[in-house]
């Protein structure tokens, strides 16, 4: 069972789920602040494509590289023996080791590939379905000679699993809906570092003269960078971008 102070935690991490803004940072806040919780050694967080549900993107992880993670996308996800339970569409959390006995999963060329390649061994995960429609998958990781994870861990895991699968919604539709935050926008229309600042100055309800205070400079040189982002982004209006673009 879990101890009073990790009540806590878990409580103040369902909050940051639902409200930090930025839903990449809150994946990476989240695996950081499981550490507490739960003993593991490295983690990756993917959701899947809208557009394509078995396709999975944006990976984020805790010692675990782009590289590896993008390695796992590309290619090692296509023999990855528990690719299977992403798609049953429940919101689930197992461990690895109670799906292909241990014996057996030794031998198989994902582990050689994956935990052997990384000095892993024992591994958990957490499935995220919502309305049995799979949304993305978190994977913790163990070092060889650490035990396997426990049911207490399982615990942990199923206490924030439908707070998870509620935000991957939030995200999935904003997604599906070509909605963007400000940083893949930028991305997305090449906008230099200031038209950056200026487009999340502009997601406020300030007026003109009053951001352009805020990033120290002239309100006619704020209005060339907001005709400049006009321009890349093909948006005609504030309200326009306030209809596709969010913090």
């Amino acid at each position: 069972m879990l101890e009073a102070n990790q009540w806590i935690l878990l409580n103040a991490l369902t909050y940051k789920i639902h409200r930090m803004k930025d839903f990449d940072e809150m994946r990476l806040y989240l695996i950081q602040q499981l550490r507490y919780m739960i003993d593991f050694d490295a983690a990756s967080f993917y959701i899947s494509n809208p557009a394509k549900p078995r396709e999975l993107i944006r990976p984020v992880g805790y010692n675990f590289s782009m590289e590896n993670m993008e390695s796992y996308i590309n290619g090692l996800k296509k023999i990855d023996y528990s690719e299977g339970m992403m798609y049953t569409g429940k919101n689930i959390a197992y461990r690895e080791s109670d799906i292909l006995k241990d014996e057996i999963r030794v031998t198989t060329e994902y582990y050689k590939q994956v935990y052997d390649a990384n000095n892993f061994h024992f591994s958990l995960h957490l499935n995220i379905c919502f309305e049995e429609q799979f949304m993305g998958v978190v994977s913790f990781f163990r070092v060889k000679g650490k035990p396997d994870f426990e049911y207490d861990d399982i615990f942990v895991l199923d206490m924030i699993k439908d707070h998870l699968a509620f935000r991957v919604y939030d995200e999935y539709c904003r997604m599906s809906n070509g909605i963007m935050s400000v940083k893949e926008c930028a991305e997305k229309y090449n906008l230099s570092a200031r038209e950056e600042e200026v487009l999340e100055a502009l997601m406020s309800a300030k007026a003109l003269d009053e951001i352009a205070d805020e990033l120290d400079i002239a309100v006619n040189t704020l209005k060339k960078h907001i005709n400049s982002i006009y321009a890349k982004t093909g948006f005609l209006s504030r309200m326009e971008l306030h209809d596709r673009v969010i913090i």
